[in-house]
């Protein structure tokens, strides 16, 4: 399996099916049929009964963007997500799977730390 892959749930299985995915022609080594979301551009591929997602979507966000705080939720449990604490003037904050570094002072986006599950 591709490292940093996660299982789907059986929820966005099924959005996989309704929502009409379209197949890929190549398919990675052990994977059994591949599909593509047409609305977010990310693959699925088949690995023995499971639909792992095999490409990631870019981050919504880049470094310097202002990031919408009063829409999102601060992350609390930094542990729960591997980070270190926080030591100066900017927040974490979590969007779409994806966690951002935020500044405290304006808002902006200061670094990207990628996607992360909580643990």
């Amino acid at each position: 399996m591709t490292g940093g892959a996660r299982a789907l749930p059986l929820v966005l299985v099924a959005a996989l099916a309704a929502a009409g995915a379209r197949a890929e022609t190549a398919l990675p080594e052990g994977a059994t049929a591949c599909k593509v979301m047409p609305a977010s551009g990310v693959t699925f591929c088949k690995f023995g009964n499971r639909w792992i997602a095999t490409t990631a979507r870019a981050p919504d966000l880049a470094v310097g963007d202002p990031f919408p705080i009063y829409e999102q939720s601060m992350l609390m449990d930094l542990d729960r997500y591997g980070l270190p604490p926080v030591d100066g003037p900017w927040r974490y904050y979590r969007r779409d799977g994806v966690i951002y570094k935020v500044s405290a002072r304006d808002g902006r986006v200061i670094e990207i730390l990628g996607r992360r599950t909580s643990r």
